[in-house]
């Protein structure tokens, strides 16, 4: 049955005391949540694809019709921080990690039960410390790992998650002179207990997780090279370059993971 005949149905149905337009109203909002549907549908469809910029325009489309939908809202949230990241001018850089903090934050008021709201306000927050003082980037680092804990309290397999609090820690574990001098400042030491082995065992759960995923070898290979273990990140990047692409960033990853290897050899 098309569309136009259960619209006919509809109206066929609804009781004597309901007007004419209240009915179109109910109908409008009928095929909006068939949109949106779709919508997001095809949206996730395309991020599958490694179609991220056509999956951001659908998302977009999305809210524009259900401003809280909750897919869309997360993962167009995560399609801004990685977009903003394959940028080199930094004004461009910074317009697109704070449409992804704003989209999280929005996902947070509406979801604060959901991992993915916590994880992608953490990655949001966190390429913008990437790109900001040394003071600010030291002092969002508390608060980018209390919703990576968040995240992994609410889903503790979150392969996001893990990866994401590896990350945290070889950063932070590993932080230049000045930055120390800011945290001791600011924290009286390390924010958060951050180490070296908690960075390598959350590294190694992502991995598990997500066996396949071409970011997560890198990074613990580029954390093995910042320690000086130099024959384990070897061995991670010869296994990160026989792994398939499947994101958009990929085929630049294992270009990374190239250069990497032949550097290290």
């Amino acid at each position: 049955m098309d569309l136009r005949a259960f619209q006919w149905m509809f109206f066929i149905i609804i009781p004597a005391f309901v007007s004419v337009s209240g009915a179109s109203d109910i109908v409008a909002g009928l095929q909006n949540d068939l949109n949106v549907d779709e919508l997001v549908e095809k949206a996730l469809k395309k991020m599958e694809e490694a179609e991220e910029y056509a999956s951001m325009d659908l998302f977009e489309k999305v809210l524009t019709i259900d401003a809280d939908n909750y897919e869309a809202l997360w993962n167009l949230s995560l399609l801004y921080s990685k977009k903003g990241h394959r940028l080199e001018d930094r004004g461009a850089m910074m317009e697109d990690y704070e449409r992804a903090r704003d989209l999280a934050e929005l996902c947070l008021e509406y979801y604060p039960e959901q991992a993915d709201c916590h994880y992608v306000y953490a990655v949001a927050i966190g390429r913008i410390a990437d790109i900001s003082g040394t003071r600010r980037r030291v002092h969002a680092s508390e608060e980018i790992k209390d919703h990576i804990d968040r995240t992994l309290e609410l889903e503790p397999d979150h392969k996001g998650g893990w990866h994401l609090l590896g990350v945290w820690h070889a950063s932070v574990a590993n932080l230049s002179r000045a930055e120390r001098w800011t945290a001791s400042l600011i924290f009286g030491g390390l924010p958060g207990g951050a180490s070296n082995s908690k960075a390598e065992e959350s590294l190694k759960k992502a991995i598990e997780l997500y066996p396949d995923n071409i970011l997560f070898h890198l990074d613990l290979a580029r954390f093995y090279r910042e320690v000086g273990r130099t024959g384990d990140a070897i061995k991670v990047l010869e296994k990160t370059l026989g792994l398939e692409v499947k994101d958009m960033d990929d085929p630049a990853n294992l270009e990374r993971a190239k250069s990497m290897l032949e550097d290290l050899r």
